[in-house]
């Protein structure tokens, strides 16, 4: 399995292309682009699915592009549909086309693998990590020695903290974390050296 990150927009939000046998899952598309659709004809892949980690413009920009392109699923965090639904929190201008809002413990079946869906907010009330096959994809929750920002609306210090304790709790030291934007890091590293949130 091969996972290939790209760093979108202005803000340099990381967009994954998880791919196997042919099959890819893309994570966070957060602004059109040429670069995610030029790698995936150049791979001959097929998109199996869509997963957004939470609601922000910065993470969610690019999928209408992408779904109209490959006519795939959009799986996306009920508890954020605020931000992506017809609101004053939706940023991008029009609605962003999600086919099936998920919870924890939902699962999204991508690459004949079973990813697995935790609610992980604070950062945004409906953020969410995506697990499977030892990796974690944490959105804006939990970065290389960092956390997401909770100077927004709806966000909330408190709670992400509690969301981390939590991630620290489920997931093994050797689980690979994929961010939001930065570096990707691990579960162990981060219970040692973030110093916003230590085990």
């Amino acid at each position: 399995m091969e996972i290939v990150r790209f760093q979108l927009g202005p803000l340099r939000s990381n967009c994954y292309v998880v791919h196997e046998n042919k099959k890819a899952l893309i994570i966070d598309p957060g602004y059109e682009n040429d670069e995610v659709p030029r790698y995936l004809k150049k791979h001959q892949l097929e998109v199996d699915a869509i997963y957004i980690t939470h609601g922000h413009p910065d993470h969610v920009g690019g999928v209408k592009q992408l779904k109209d392109l490959y006519q795939v699923k959009v799986y996306a965090p009920y508890k954020d549909k605020i931000w992506m639904g017809k609101s004053t929190y939706n940023q991008i201008g029009y609605e962003i086309p999600v086919d099936i809002w998920v919870k924890e413990p939902d699962e999204v079946f991508a690459l004949d693998k079973v990813w697995t869906v935790y609610e992980t907010p604070g950062h945004s009330e409906g953020g969410t990590v995506l697990f499977g096959e030892g990796q974690l994809f944490s959105g804006d929750t939990l970065f290389y020695q960092s956390i997401g920002r909770t100077d927004i609306p709806l966000s909330s210090s408190t709670v992400i903290y509690q969301s981390i304790k939590k991630i620290y709790a489920l997931f093994d030291e050797d689980v690979v974390v994929h961010p939001g934007h930065g570096r990707s890091t691990d579960i162990g590293h981060e219970k040692k050296f973030n110093p916003f949130v230590r085990a």
